[in-house]
């Protein structure tokens, strides 16, 4: 059985806009309305470390350090504010000024993005995934997955009593777009689309209504250790309050 670890990014709205806002909170009783500071541009990225084996990392995004802590493999930064452009992203191990990966991406104004630090056979890589969702309501979840897991091939997600996969054909370094579905308790199956075999199954898996989730396939198929083993992983991206 599959456990799924579960972190809660919030509302990316609420937290971001209050960052950029706590330093001038103060301030705004004794400005004038055409006084008060200005919000910079921005986009919102959270970074999930799927690297497996990964010693934990500290980000940059150009000069500026991201993270206080180290960031570990399974672990997820809740969304951030960046300056929109291109914005080279370096990761480096704690205490040391090399990095594994340097990688530029662009950030577009008001933007809200997924950053997922993953890794093949060999080499670390990241990639930046558009977080588009609907705005969710009380009746509903939405969900999508993206896949991290080298060797796992395309897959599909199935539900238990469905005939239909929630998702399919997802390949490596692939997403599929959020979809929606009922608030309530579901029983998952990660299928091979090649060998149609079960490579996880994820039981009593709750899915609230007003949240938008990510299921993250990570891990490799291959490996017989705990800490690597290919599992499910669920993230909650966004939560209407």
């Amino acid at each position: 059985m599959s456990v799924l670890n579960q972190f809660t990014a919030g509302n990316f709205k609420s937290v971001a806009l209050a960052s950029l806002l706590i330093g001038s909170v103060g301030l705004t009783s004794c400005l004038e309305d055409n006084n008060i500071p200005e919000i910079p541009d921005a986009g919102y990225i959270s970074i999930y470390d799927g690297a497996t084996g990964s010693p934990g990392v500290i980000i940059y995004a150009d000069s500026n350090r991201v993270n206080d802590f180290p960031l570990n493999y399974t672990q997820v930064l809740p969304y951030k504010n960046f300056f929109p452009g291109d914005r080279t992203f370096k990761f480096s191990e704690t205490n040391s000024l090399s990095s594994i990966l340097e990688k530029k991406f662009t950030i577009k104004v008001d933007s809200v993005y997924s950053m997922f630090m993953i890794k093949d056979d060999l080499a670390v890589d990241a990639i930046l995934v558009d977080d588009d969702w609907e705005e969710p309501v009380p009746s509903e979840a939405q969900v999508r997955l993206v896949n991290i897991s080298y060797d796992a091939g395309a897959v599909s997600v199935v539900i238990e009593g469905q005939d239909t996969p929630l998702f399919q054909g997802t390949k490596f370094k692939e997403n599929t777009d959020f979809a929606k579905i009922s608030k309530k308790i579901y029983d998952l199956y990660v299928l091979s689309d090649e060998s149609k075999d079960t490579l996880v199954k994820a039981m009593g898996v709750q899915m609230n209504g007003n949240r938008v989730y990510t299921l993250v396939l990570r891990g490799i198929k291959g490996s017989n250790e705990q800490e690597k083993k290919l599992d499910l992983q669920l993230l909650t991206n966004y939560i209407n309050y």
